[in-house]
């Protein structure tokens, strides 16, 4: 975890958490497509969703599946906030408030433009070989590593490293396991459900593991992101 003295949380080289989250966040999307013939993508679920309700829009099926998703990703993001606090929400940048109204922005109309997002593209789209997500998931994943480079190199706007490779620590292993092992039990009894209940215990359990597996992976920690990005500065390869 980043030492709690530091201004700037920095995160350890995590191969083996970062792993087991990366696994889970897998299947996740497997058990959506396989069960419910559906895409784990955060932006073309959440936007819909939210829309619906803002719009006050009839509850279809795939408004109440884009609901269960979200409500057990929700879930898993709590069970990590009780339990992996330190790891998966260590303390954010001190950025000004404005700065992080700025960047909602930029993220939101970032993925309405290229219709779709990390998990979409990234998770979804290649392994599918969509043309789409191979052009998609380079370009902002380049456009994301020039932005810190600029802000952290080039006008030095936040604070940076010397460079070198994030050095290791102690593996974290138990919350990990246990969450792969309950996320593995959940999926696997979604088989087993009769079909009237598995379509809606599928979607909650598909954005549970989700969620798990974000917090596992470090994938919603500032810390962790940037200094993946930063490979001009310390650079933190668990990401990868």
């Amino acid at each position: 975890p980043p030492k709690k003295d530091d201004p700037v949380p920095r995160m350890a080289f995590t191969p083996f958490e970062s792993g087991v989250g990366g696994i889970m966040i897998g299947l996740s999307a497997a058990l959506a497509f396989l069960v419910d013939g559906k895409i784990t993508g955060i932006s073309g679920i959440a936007g819909p969703f939210l829309r619906g309700l803002v719009f006050c829009e009839s509850w279809t099926e795939g408004q109440v599946w884009k609901g269960l998703f979200l409500l057990g990703l929700v879930f898993g993001g709590l069970a990590n906030l009780g339990l992996n606090k330190d790891f998966a929400f260590p303390k954010a940048f001190a950025y000004h408030p404005l700065r992080y109204v700025i960047a909602g922005i930029c993220i939101g109309c970032g993925t309405r433009l290229g219709r779709g997002c990390t998990s979409g593209h990234g998770i979804c789209g290649l392994p599918r070989f969509s043309l789409r997500s191979w052009i998609a998931v380079p370009t902002f994943m380049a456009v994301a590593g020039v932005t810190v480079a600029v802000t952290r190199h080039a006008l030095k706007v936040d604070v940076q490293n010397p460079w070198k490779v994030a050095a290791t620590e102690a593996v974290q292993w138990k919350f990990p396991v246990g969450a792969l092992a309950v996320s593995a039990v959940f999926a696997a009894s979604m088989f087993k459900l009769p079909a009237k209940i598995r379509t809606y215990a599928a979607p909650l359990v598909s954005g549970l593991i989700f969620g798990l597996g974000l917090g596992c992976s470090g994938m919603t920690s500032q810390a962790k992101v940037f200094d993946f990005l930063d490979v001009g500065g310390t650079w933190d390869p668990s990401l990868a």
